[in-house]
């Protein structure tokens, strides 16, 4: 999901305390990120996370808000979008909640009072990859987006959001698979396990820049728009 060094964190609990001294915290442990906002109210971390100005790399959801709940915040985020890692995070106890939050598309839940194991989860997954803790998603942002976003009924975002049913008319065409290269099928592959440019081309023997060559030329084959939409279509591909 994300190459550089720097990203962004967004944070939402309706505690004023608590936001303020998970800020203060996360400056301190992350220094190549940058707190961007953060809020009290669910339907507030939903709305910014869906406008592309106000977008994270990664949310810090408060399970037990009130009003729209942690578990709902995090399905609406992402059965709109996989462009934001989503990590549950609470003080209570973290098995009431893990079911719920990971199938909603929370890529894991952790113990709010362990600041900097949820650093770490948050470098990992700015990073595309999976964070080492006990309650974690098998499923990518991507993957969990695809099945959200079906069973929603509806394609939010246009810049991470393929249609469900602009998906279906490519999984019916038989042709579009066969167009694909090997190592495109390959490259789309690993895309799909969340996997970066970077690690692709390492796993590969091939740089980040042709595995972004590859992946667009399989984006113009699967009739996507981009990376995310081109994963989306390989996915329902598979299905």
């Amino acid at each position: 999901m994300y190459d550089g060094e720097r990203f962004s964190v967004a944070v939402v609990d309706n505690d004023q305390l608590t936001l303020r001294m998970l800020t203060l915290l996360i400056r301190r442990e992350l220094p190549q990120s940058t707190v961007v906002w953060t809020c009290r109210r669910g339907q507030d971390a939903v709305e910014r996370c869906l406008a592309s100005v106000s977008r994270p790399d990664v949310l810090l959801v408060d399970m037990s808000l009130e009003g729209m709940g942690g578990v709902e915040v995090c399905r609406r985020v992402r059965a709109a979008t996989a462009g934001v890692a989503l990590i549950g995070v609470t003080s209570f106890s973290l098995e009431h909640y893990a079911a719920d939050a990971l199938a909603a598309g929370a890529q894991c839940v952790m113990d709010k009072a362990r600041v900097k194991d949820i650093c770490d989860a948050a470098v990992a997954l700015a990073n595309g990859r999976m964070p080492r803790t006990r309650y974690v998603s098998d499923l990518t942002a991507v993957q969990s987006h695809v099945l959200l976003a079906a069973k929603a009924g509806s394609g939010a975002d246009d810049e991470t959001v393929t249609r469900p049913d602009a998906a279906a008319d490519v999984a019916a065409s038989g042709a579009v698979t066969a167009s694909l290269t090997e190592r495109e099928r390959e490259v789309m592959r690993l895309c799909a396990e969340g996997r970066s440019s970077q690690e692709i081309g390492m796993m590969l023997g091939i740089g980040a820049s042709s595995v972004k060559t590859y992946v667009m030329r399989a984006a113009r084959k699967l009739g996507a728009r981009n990376r995310t939409q081109a994963v989306a279509a390989w996915l329902m591909l598979q299905n």
